[in-house]
């Protein structure tokens, strides 16, 4: 049979036609395919992407906000025990000062304690309101009369041991000065008196100190003649020509102790809802156990209730928890998660340096990991539900597309062409938008108007990126609040720096320098130099007690009173001799006036005549400074101790202030430091100590070495000693050099 050309072209057409609707058909088939796994496939990824970083996000985010809390906690107990370390010895230093030169104080009598004055144990103690005083009481066989001389003298002590007590009663704490003499005597401040003819030497705070034979706090204890369930004691012994006389230090209830921990525990419940924190001391027992009241937590309710009742560490049956509170006991710092009755919780653990104690907080698991798999759940449920309205609408799609491909066979390869890329198009630009989100870029929209599921689909992928965007940015906000908190402290250590001066004169009649190393917090030591007149130049260095920016602040007013005052009678002399004692005097006095928080400043003032090279000089409670003399290369250092100590500034109203004279031959040296200096501890609790310094000082300021050289190489000598040790305090120091006329 014949075929003609019409016929072959048509078949051939229609062939064409037919292979052409195969492959178009094929190739949809497969697009569709190809996009619904694509999108499944990123859709995924990126749900993943987001369950990672915001669950790790939210569990480290909560652990570390917990052990931030108790490392606060911490802090504040330190910063607690060191100031009572520091108050303990400088009454021993008092101590043994007075006892070194007895014919250098009055005999001031302390009264017995009278029966009526003896604390009741069954009335609590802040019934006995906030007057302190002083008063004697003996143990059991011992004859008062032959013990006059040696009461006599100590009783020097007692205004330092009511003022010590005084300012614990304005802090609303309760503190017992106490001295308790070999000899069998025992001096006391308090609101109220203790048992008579109790044999005090067989107290844990005489003990400890006595078997330590160093300043030493006790365990916990509880106490004799009053109702304080617990307290504490901190002690140093005492001597005289190298001879034990007794100890002195304070007997201390625990509220400011508690009141830290609840105030603590109280940010800790706002953060989590529910949660305890605890205090072990060095024995591993239970000092304090804090909870609120009517916890719906049955693990913390029983718990908080057994260390409440006993103060053994609770018994409870998880290894998890217990091998931590082992690590506790033992000094270790962590935090851990454990699971107790089929709930989880997470514990953090800190201790308290230089006393063996530890802090712990247990809060329930649902405000840590629960919140964090919440999340990770309806991240999960969100995608599958996207994924599966996907795929179902895919299936549907199949069957349309089948059908188009069908109606439109007569458009060919141009149609299939264009229908092609209509459906890939919208696919690949999903694929762009999720490639630049998981790069990092949160402010990328994926921008799609098809108006079907593949819009849908981009449309929940830019509202996880939305969320996702908004979990950074609430990091970002809670590093920048931490980032703020040290600006302000890095500021107040810029100022307290600022206020000292710099500049160091050049004179041909004196070489000065001095330096001030701040330690980490802010502090109150500083230094100080001006010219009074064309012939006298003025010298200062000081040392407030405390830390922080009230310590910082307390230093400038420091300074600019004694400033103003020794200018101002410099200038009302018009020439004559000028009381510099006097001059402290007005500037204790004036330190006194609206002191609340009973802060006070050990000062050394002195003034240089440049003609004469007299220098006068007070010491209010300072360390003594070392002079150097001697001629040619050799320098004989010794320090300028006074034989009567004057008292501190700002630490008693009234107080009157010695001058002393000392005449500076040209090539002499005075080195004036603070207690920075002297007590820097290297890393096996060594201090630098005056014997170093003096050995040092003998060692490398000889000859004509200037004030600065000296200074720069003692510096690095302590550097040398202190190691990689932490500094506690700062230290300052200051050389001046008279060179003669």
């Amino acid at each position: 049979m014949k075929v003609s050309i019409r016929t072959r072209v048509s078949l051939v057409l229609i062939g064409f036609a037919g292979v052409i609707l195969m492959l178009a058909f094929a190739a949809a088939l497969y697009g569709m395919a190809w996009g619904r796994d694509f999108a499944t496939h990123y859709a995924k990824e990126i749900s993943n992407s987001s369950i990672h970083n915001s669950s790790d996000t939210i569990v480290s985010m909560r652990r570390n906000e917990l052990l931030t809390l108790v490392e606060q906690t911490a802090a504040g107990i330190d910063e607690f025990t060191t100031d009572v370390r520091r108050d303990v010895h400088l009454l021993k230093l008092e101590m043994e000062r007075i006892l070194a030169d007895p014919e250098g104080y009055k005999r001031t009598p302390v009264p017995a304690a009278r029966p009526e004055q003896v604390l009741d144990e069954n009335i609590p103690i802040e019934e006995y309101g906030d007057r302190v005083f002083s008063f004697i009481t003996y143990a059991p066989g011992i004859d008062p009369a032959s013990l006059q001389e040696e009461i006599a003298v100590t009783s020097n002590i007692q205004d330092f041991l009511i003022a010590f007590s005084e300012r614990a009663v304005q802090r609303g704490a309760h503190q017992t000065g106490v001295l308790g003499a070999k000899s069998g005597f025992l001096m006391k401040a308090d609101v109220g008196a203790s048992p008579l003819n109790l044999e005090f030497r067989q107290s844990a705070w005489y003990r400890a100190a006595m078997e330590k034979g160093e300043l030493a706090f006790t365990p916990v204890y509880r106490t004799q003649g009053r109702k304080i369930e617990a307290a504490i004691a901190c002690t140093e012994p005492y001597s005289k020509d190298g001879e034990v006389m007794g100890v002195i230090g304070f007997g201390m209830g625990l509220e400011e102790l508690s009141k830290l921990m609840r105030d603590d525990l109280d940010t800790i419940i706002e953060a989590n809802q529910d949660g305890i924190n605890f205090l072990l001391d060095e024995r591993g027992k239970v000092i304090f156990c804090q909870y609120e009241e009517g916890s719906q937590d049955e693990f913390l309710a029983d718990f908080s209730s057994q260390a409440v009742r006993s103060a053994d560490f609770p018994k409870i049956e998880n290894t998890v928890f217990m091998d931590a509170v082992d690590e506790m006991r033992n000094g270790a710092k962590g935090v851990v998660s454990f699971e107790q009755d089929g709930k989880g919780y997470t514990f953090a653990y800190v201790p308290v340096k230089g006393m063996g104690w530890s802090v712990g907080a247990v809060i329930p698991m649902p405000t840590v990991e629960v919140l964090a798999e919440k999340n990770r759940q309806q991240i999960l449920a969100l995608t599958n539900e996207h994924i599966q309205e996907l795929e179902a609408t895919m299936g549907q799609r199949n069957l349309w597309f089948a059908l188009i491909i069908l109606l439109l066979a007569a458009w060919g390869l141009y149609g299939g062409r264009r229908l092609s890329d209509r459906l890939v198009r919208p696919l690949l630009n999903l694929r762009n938008g999720i490639n630049s989100i998981a790069a990092g870029d949160f402010d990328h929209r994926i921008e799609i108007a098809t108006g079907d599921e593949i819009e849908e689909v981009a449309d929940a992928v830019n509202y996880m990126t939305v969320e996702l965007k908004a979990y950074i940015e609430k990091l970002k906000k809670i590093t920048a609040e931490e980032e703020r908190i040290q600006a302000e402290l890095d500021t107040a250590k810029g100022i307290q720096v600022g206020m000292l001066p710099h500049v160091f004169p050049r004179h041909t009649a004196f070489d000065i320098f001095a330096s001030m190393e701040a330690a980490k917090s802010v502090g109150g030591d500083f230094y100080d130099f001006y010219f009074l007149d064309e012939n006298h130049f003025a010298i200062t260095i000081a040392d407030v007690s405390d830390k922080g920016v009230a310590a910082a602040l307390f230093m400038a007013r420091a300074k600019t009173i004694l400033k103003n005052g020794a200018l101002s009678a410099r200038r009302l002399a018009a020439g004559a001799e000028t009381d510099w004692g006097l001059v402290v005097a007005q500037a204790n006095n004036q330190l006194c006036e609206d002191n609340d928080e009973m802060q006070f400043v050990t000062v050394f003032f002195g003034v240089l005549d440049l003609e004469t090279g007299e220098f006068s000089y007070v010491n209010g409670g300072h360390n003594p400074p070392l002079w150097g003399h001697g001629l040619g290369e050799r320098m004989v250092w010794e320090y300028l101790r006074q034989e009567k100590r004057n008292n501190m500034l700002g630490a008693i109203e009234e107080s009157e202030y010695d001058t002393v004279r000392l005449t500076l031959s040209p090539g002499d040296m005075l080195y004036l430091y603070t207690d920075g200096v002297t007590e820097a501890m290297n890393e096996k609790q060594e201090q630098y100590s005056e014997r170093r310094l003096h050995e040092v000082l003998t060692r490398i300021a000889q000859g004509g070495k200037s004030s600065e050289d000296i200074i720069l190489t003692l510096r690095a000598d302590m550097k040398e000693f202190v190691q990689d040790a932490e500094q506690s305090d700062d230290i300052t120091m200051l050389g001046v050099r008279f060179l003669g006329v």
